[in-house]
């Protein structure tokens, strides 16, 4: 059987003061006092928010981090032609499976409107069930879905928690009229596969050292 590990005792000699506790429990107040007047001062200064520890929501509102996860949305390009194919990348990535694409091609004469040769008929995202991680804005590889900066996505029934391909859209338009549309994401550099001489045999360093010791 295994002998159980004694873990090393440490012993240490605790003062008259904090052996009554006494002492500890005025250090605690102080800081709590400390905290209550410096609070109490800083709600006459004049400022966005009475109190530098609350934010009056939804008088008071912090400012969005341009990485900021919130509401998906569709892009469009320079020319309002829609990014997504369809290709299902983000609902293969995403670990909630809240994502459902369908794809399909574009209609006769309304080519000019996508910027593919396929389209997405629906794109539906439960909110209930997403978790806000991102994967699916990385996993796509045209760059048509980001999650963009709107927070405030309470509804009272369940519907309205589902997004279609015409909100995710109608949230791109709005990103882009308040001037908070996410930077295009840089394309990962690839490292180019390293070509191999074609016809020559590749000769290990051991080889080459056998083969010269038996010539001599």
């Amino acid at each position: 059987m295994l002998k159980p590990i004694k873990k090393p005792v440490v012993k240490r000699e605790y003062t008259f003061l904090e052996r009554i506790y006494l002492w500890e429990i005025v250090k605690g107040l102080k800081l709590t006092w400390k905290h209550f007047t410096f609070n109490v001062r800083a709600s006459f200064r004049p400022g966005p928010h009475t109190v530098p520890t609350c934010w009056q929501y939804p008088e008071d509102r912090r400012p969005i981090a341009p990485i900021f996860r919130g509401a998906h949305y569709l892009a469009l390009d320079e020319k309002g032609r829609e990014l997504c194919i369809g290709c299902g990348m983000c609902a293969r990535a995403c670990p909630a499976h809240c994502i459902k694409v369908k794809r399909g091609k574009p209609p006769e004469g309304q080519e000019e409107k996508y910027a593919g040769k396929t389209i997405c008929e629906s794109f539906e995202i439960d909110m209930l069930r997403c978790i806000v991680c991102g994967f699916c804005e990385e996993a796509c590889a045209k760059g048509a879905l980001y999650l963009g900066p709107d927070y405030e996505l309470a509804e009272y029934e369940k519907g309205p928690c589902i997004y279609d391909k015409e909100r995710l859209l109608a949230n791109f338009r709005k990103a882009r009229a308040e001037g908070k549309l996410k930077p295009k994401r840089k394309p990962v550099p690839v490292a180019a596969p390293e070509k191999k001489p074609v016809g020559k045999k590749a000769v290990s360093p051991e080889g080459k050292a056998s083969g010269s010791q038996k010539e001599k």
